[in-house]
């Protein structure tokens, strides 16, 4: 597992809370894809664990809002090349739910005690950080009890972004089907009264 100051960071936290995170993207348009586990390395090599449940973009300006700048002759990414400008008035910006945290021993599936520091740096788990954390998905339920969002369409991206890491497996591991197996079996024990939330998920998890 690459030391967090090694990987890639994709965003830096600008807002927080005990249940969630906000983070800016380090790149305009650059944020973890929705459903993607990612991580916030604390000063105790402590592991505080999120999931990316939306992503915006908007002015860096509070209240000013992107006017138009295409014409009919430009277009699209010639926008941007023809006013570098908007990488530094612009921002991306993407809302994580705290699912767990690791306390140098072991993961828990359950909120840390304190949110994650603001200014602190986020990085897209790698493929064995994902696996740990995922052997079991003891986390679902604060998914599913998150308000204000879509949860079935962030858990169901969490199953494939799960899912979908494991076609670097080992051979003594499980498959990427067997993930989406489990899963289901996970969801419908929390959603056993909930047919109409559980086929929604179920429908999305498939391959």
């Amino acid at each position: 597992m690459a030391d967090a100051l090694q990987r890639p960071r994709a965003g830096e936290v600008v807002a927080t809370s005990t249940t969630e995170f906000e983070a800016q993207a380090v790149e305009l348009h650059r944020a973890p894809p929705l459903g993607a586990l990612v991580m916030v390395r604390l000063d105790d090599g402590c592991r505080l664990y999120g999931v990316v449940a939306g992503a915006y973009t908007e002015g860096l300006d509070t209240g000013a809002r992107p006017v138009p700048r295409a014409t009919d002759t430009r277009q699209d990414a010639d926008v941007y090349r023809d006013n570098p400008d908007l990488a530094h008035v612009l921002r991306t910006c993407f809302r994580c739910l705290v699912v767990g945290f690791h306390d140098g021993r072991q993961v828990h599936h359950y909120l840390p005690a304190a949110p994650a520091p603001i200014h602190y740096s986020v990085a897209v788990c790698e493929p064995d950080e994902i696996r740990d954390f995922a052997t079991a998905f003891g986390y679902f339920p604060l998914l599913l009890n998150a308000r204000n969002l879509p949860v079935e369409e962030v858990l169901a991206a969490h199953v494939r972004f799960v899912a979908e890491g494991r076609s670097d497996r080992r051979a003594t591991e499980e498959s990427g089907d067997e993930v989406r197996v489990r899963a289901g079996r996970e969801i419908a024990a929390l959603l056993r009264d909930d047919h109409a939330r559980l086929r929604t998920i179920l429908d999305r998890i498939r391959p």
